[in-house]
């Protein structure tokens, strides 16, 4: 027997499994080290996502706009821009029908609290975008030291509401006499998309802030967070929602 030719053939074959295992041990060592940076690039991003969360609340908490974790081992920078200021006011909002979208006509203060710069044309043109339904708009406005409420109602479709006014697709105009504060408009029977065109060469007051909050983990991770905060209603509007005349 030749035991020479054997014994190159055994260990041929120990080379053979020794490469494979080799290549085996190799690739699964690859895996791991991609697994582990894709879990720590995800642990990075989340890190990112709550610092850029921790700055938008302590600007909504102080004002700042540069906010640093404990330990200063993230930072986030916020930039706050007004929404709304403008010939044209469109959030580009689905509204359900018995949903209402509220436009303000007025300025507000640093403090939110309304002001006395009034929108300065004689009417606003309330429009949609292939809406079927029936729209009720509540007109706030000031008058002296009283606030009061003008409704009107218009159809636009085949199913009508009693005592509105037929219309055709697309914009009616609201008169805003006196000094304007508020136009909310509240779809009925179908829901559908709003906005508000200024006439006359006039421009809306802001409706809110619009807060972009970047959260960074050195250069290894950003991540952006952004809010819109539209300034609320007092309680006496809501209240006057379902009121005619003063409020």
């Amino acid at each position: 027997m030749n035991y020479s030719g054997v014994r190159g053939q055994v260990a041929i074959v120990v080379l053979l499994i020794s490469a494979m295992m080799l290549t085996l041990g190799l690739s699964m060592s690859k895996s791991e080290t991609v697994e582990i940076k894709i879990n720590a690039n995800d642990e990075l991003l989340k890190k990112a996502f709550d610092t850029a969360e921790s700055g938008i609340n302590f600007y909504l908490g102080t004002g700042g706009t540069n906010y640093s974790s404990p330990g200063n081992n993230s930072v986030a920078d916020i930039n706050v821009s007004k929404i709304g200021v403008g010939n044209s006011i469109n959030f580009d909002e689905f509204v359900p029908a018995g949903s209402s979208e509220s436009y303000w006509l007025v300025n507000h203060l640093d403090n939110g609290d309304i002001g006395t710069t009034y929108y300065a044309g004689v009417s606003v043109n309330v429009c949609n975008v292939g809406f079927t339904g029936s729209m009720e708009i509540s007109y706030f406005y000031k008058n002296g030291a009283n606030y009061n409420v003008a409704r009107s109602g218009f159809n636009f479709g085949s199913k009508k509401v009693s005592g509105f006014t037929d219309t055709p697709p697309g914009c009616v105009n609201i008169l805003t006499d006196k000094s304007p504060i508020l136009l909310v408009v509240t779809p009925i029977i179908n829901g559908g998309k709003f906005y508000i065109e200024a006439t006359g060469g006039n421009i809306f007051s802001s409706q809110g802030e619009n807060i972009v909050s970047e959260g960074k983990i050195s250069t290894q991770a950003s991540k952006k967070l952004s809010i819109r905060r539209r300034y609320k209603l007092p309680g006496f509007m809501v209240s006057g929602m379902m009121a005619e005349g003063k409020i």
